[in-house]
This record gives structure tokens, C-alpha cells and sequence, in this order.
């Protein structure tokens, strides 16, 4: 029943999004294959999206919001802070949790097609279900845009899971390649 509610909640989120949405992130690696939904147009200086992450036995589900702003010292940096609720389904385990965190997004001066981007999220033990200890999701991407409406771009990301039991729950380590659609 759980996966029916969840699908049927990420059907309807991913339909509104797209709606609205702002970019179409798609991203493939080794063990992984990656699509985020974005949009930064329901309301100014916030942005919102759904992101899904599938690998062999681990599937990965993502709602992040944020709040926005390009910082007055620098235009070329913005700062966004906010949380991500997360759902993974990792063998017979269903964990759900709730992240705080932020992202910056620097576009480089002397090149402005090119693009950094960096973004951090952590949930300690009681923002976790199923005895984990933490969880981090850490992505680093560089980007440069191709066309009017379209990117290419490589990131490393880093999601992980502390279980209680001393080991690591590794759910993405590694490098992916993407396309970025823009709206």
C-alpha cells in the first residue's frame, strides 16, 4: 500500500512540476540513473523539486525545497538553504527521512555558459527511520551550457547512510554524466 500512496503522490508532484518546471536534470553513471524535476516558478526567491534515483536494488525518492537569493557582494553566487524529505526503498527496508542543507550555484565570470554547482544535506538519527545514525547526500557538479535551453555536465555524488550496526548504507558514490533541460 505504501508504494501505491508514494507512486500515486509522485505522479501527481512530478504532473505539477512539470507544469511549472524551470529544468529537466537527467544523469546516468556506473551503478545509477538519475531524473530531476525543478522549478523555481510557484513563488519568487524559492525553488522547488522531485528527484528519483534507481540503482539494482535501491531506489531513491527526493522532495527538496529551498529558499533563493543571489548574493550582493558577488551576482555570480547564489545561496540556497532549505530541506529535502527523502524515501528509500533498499531491499525489504523503507526508510524515510528529513534533510537540512543548502546548495551554491557559481556561474564563472570570464565564462558564463560554465557552471559550478554544490550542494550538502544532512539528517541526523531522529530525522531517520530504521535505526540509522545519519545520513549525507553531498553532489558537486560542473556544467557548461551547450544551447539556449540545454547543458551538459558531470557531478560527484555522495549518499550515505550510517546504520547502527556500524556499516555503511552506500546508496550513490560516484561519478555521473547528464543532461540539464531548461524551461
Amino acid at each position: 500500500m505504501k508504494k501505491i500512496a508514494l507512486f500515486i503522490v509522485s505522479l501527481l508532484t512530478i504532473t505539477t512540476l512539470h507544469s511549472h518546471a524551470k529544468n529537466l536534470a537527467i544523469d546516468i553513471g556506473n551503478d545509477v540513473f538519475s531524473v530531476e524535476v525543478g522549478s523555481k516558478n510557484f513563488t519568487q526567491d524559492n525553488e522547488f523539486s522531485v528527484a528519483m534515483l534507481h540503482a539494482d536494488d535501491l531506489h531513491l525518492y527526493s522532495f527538496k525545497g529551498l529558499v533563493t537569493g543571489v548574493l550582493e557582494q558577488n551576482k555570480n553566487l547564489e545561496v540556497a538553504l532549505g530541506g529535502k524529505a527523502y524515501y528509500i526503498s533498499f531491499f525489504d527496508q523503507d526508510i524515510q527521512g528529513l534533510a537540512l542543507g543548502g546548495e551554491l550555484n557559481y556561474k564563472i565570470p570570464m565564462n558564463e555558459k560554465f557552471e559550478l554547482h554544490g550542494s550538502v544535506y544532512y539528517a541526523p538519527s531522529p530525522m531517520l527511520t530504521d535505526d540509522l545514525d545519519y545520513l549525507t547526500d553531498l553532489t558537486i557538479t560542473a556544467s557548461y551550457k551547450v544551447l539556449k535551453n540545454g547543458a551538459i555536465y558531470i557531478n560527484y555524488r555522495n549518499i550515505k547512510a550510517n546504520q547502527e550496526s556500524g556499516s555503511d548504507l552506500k546508496i550513490d558514490n560516484g561519478f555521473n554524466v547528464g543532461l540539464n533541460f531548461l524551461f
